[in-house]
């Protein structure tokens, strides 16, 4: 009885997690992402927390062949996105593996970095370009001098 308990946890924290992940505040447009990367890492969670109440001996054998089968089926489904939007899906089927795993902390940071680095790509982007121009300005000046 926990063990369904705790797994049901697992798939609700799974879709928390994998909507945060295509959430932007203010944009009503995009709300099949946020549906599309929910299931996603529910997928994921899923299909671990399956996997990780089977055990066979010592060996993980099924956990391995659990996240094979979660990569596989996320680069075959996304075969005709774009670079972003694959990447977006491959971190929430990571994340809900991670989940489904029992790690939900972890999977919470990795969710929070990846979302920050998405929604503020242009802004570090912007920052690392205006540093580089910055410094070679700075020694051509120096050398004119």
């Amino acid at each position: 009885m926990f063990g369904f308990i705790a797994f049901g946890f697992k798939l609700i924290f799974a879709a928390i997690a994998g909507g945060a992940l295509s959430y932007i505040p203010g944009e009503e447009s995009q709300n099949y992402k946020i549906v599309e990367t929910s299931l996603i890492c529910i997928f994921g969670a899923a299909i671990l927390g399956l996997t990780s109440q089977l055990h066979y001996g010592e060996y993980n054998i099924t956990m391995g062949i659990g996240i094979l089968a979660v990569i596989l089926g996320i680069i075959s489904f996304s075969k005709n996105l774009d670079f972003l939007n694959r990447m977006v899906w491959l971190f929430a089927g990571i994340s809900g593996m991670i989940i489904g795993a029992g790690f939900i902390i972890q999977a919470i940071l990795l969710v929070a970095l990846v979302y920050v680095i998405l929604r503020n790509s242009k802004k570090l982007l912007n920052y690392f370009d205006q540093d580089t121009e910055q410094t070679d300005d700075d020694s051509i000046e120096n050398v004119s001098n």
